[in-house]
C-alpha cells in the first residue's frame, strides 16, 4: 500500500469567494435594471405615442363630424361668402377694426368635457393638428392633444388663451415647439369659426413661474386689451426642469361661411361636415 507523504496535492480549482459572487450578483441586478429602464423609455416614447396618435385622430374626426356650422351658406343659395360676409356675434374689436366673434359652441364643448376645437401650426407640418381639451390633467394631455389651462381666458375674451402639451411622450404634440418663429401663424378652429394668431415671442422659464399665462403674458399687473394664445411645454427635451413658452396675438376671426385661411384649407378638403362652409 502506498502512503501519501504530503508532498503532492490535488489541483482542483478553488470556488469563487463570497465577495466575487456578491459583486457578480449586483452586476446582474444592474444589467437587469438597465434593460428594464430601456424598455420603460421605449414604452414612454413609442408605445404611449401609438395610443395617443390613435386617440388624436379619433378626436379630430369626432370634432368635425359634430360641428354645427350654422353660418355656412346653403348650396345654391342667393348669396355666397364671396359677396356677403356671414353674420356673427362680436365679442370685442381689435384696434384695426377687426371683429373677434364669440365662441358659445366652444364654451359649451368645454363645459361638456368634449374637444373644444383644433389647433393648427403650419410651421410644424402640413398634417400637424392638435385637439384642444379643457383642462391640463392626464385625461386631457395623455390623449394626443393640448389642454386649456382652466383659469385662463377663452378665445373670445381679451386675455390669454393658454395651452399645455407634452413634448416627448403621449404623441409629443409640442415636441417641435422650438421650431416656431416670430411671425408664424397659429389657428384655433372652433364650431364658431377660425381664430387666427401671430407668434411674437418665445422664451424659457422655470416651472414655478406662472406669469406667462397671466391675462397679459409676463405682466401680472397689466389689464388685457386684446387676445393672446400661449403654448407651454417641458424644456429641454427629455427633461422637465424648465418650460418652453410661445406667445401669439390674435389678428383675425373668420366665421364659417367665410374664407378658410389658405395654409390650413387642405385640412378641410375631405371633411363632409364642412361642405358648403368654404
Amino acid at each position: 500500500m502506498r502512503h501519501s507523504n504530503g508532498s503532492t496535492r490535488s489541483s482542483r480549482p478553488r470556488g469563487k469567494s463570497v465577495a466575487t459572487r456578491l459583486l457578480g450578483g449586483i452586476g446582474e441586478i444592474f444589467i437587469t435594471l438597465g434593460v428594464l429602464g430601456l424598455l420603460f423609455v421605449a414604452w414612454e416614447l413609442w408605445w404611449t405615442g401609438l395610443g395617443a396618435d390613435r386617440e388624436r385622430q379619433e378626436a379630430q374626426d369626432d370634432f368635425y363630424s359634430g360641428l354645427d356650422l350654422q353660418a355656412a351658406p346653403e348650396e345654391g343659395g342667393a348669396e355666397s361668402a364671396s359677396d356677403s360676409s356671414p353674420d356673427f356675434e362680436v365679442c370685442y374689436t381689435l384696434e384695426d377694426g377687426t371683429e373677434i366673434g364669440c365662441a358659445p359652441q366652444m364654451e359649451a364643448a368645454a363645459d361638456a368635457g368634449e374637444v373644444m376645437g383644433m389647433l393648427y401650426a403650419p410651421r410644424l407640418g402640413d398634417e400637424w393638428a392638435a385637439p384642444i381639451r379643457h383642462g391640463v390633467g392626464p385625461e386631457q394631455l395623455d390623449t394626443g392633444g393640448v389642454g386649456h389651462y382652466p383659469d385662463t381666458q377663452m378665445v373670445d375674451e381679451v386675455g390669454n388663451f393658454a395651452l399645455a402639451g407634452h413634448r416627448q411622450t403621449y404623441g409629443d404634440m409640442l415636441g417641435d415647439q422650438h421650431l416656431l418663429q416670430d411671425g408664424d401663424p397659429l389657428y384655433v378652429v372652433s364650431g364658431d369659426g377660425i381664430y387666427s394668431y401671430e407668434i411674437y415671442e418665445s422664451h424659457v422659464v422655470d416651472p414655478h413661474q406662472t406669469e406667462m399665462i397671466a391675462p397679459v403674458p409676463n405682466d401680472l399687473e397689466a389689464e388685457p386689451e386684446t387676445g393672446h394664445l400661449t403654448l407651454t411645454t417641458c424644456h429641454p427635451m427629455y427633461s422637465n426642469t424648465e418650460r418652453l413658452i410661445t406667445h401669439a396675438e390674435v389678428v383675425d376671426f373668420q366665421p364659417w361661411g367665410g374664407d378658410v385661411p389658405e395654409d390650413i384649407s387642405h385640412h378641410f378638403d375631405d371633411a363632409d361636415a364642412l361642405a358648403g362652409a368654404r
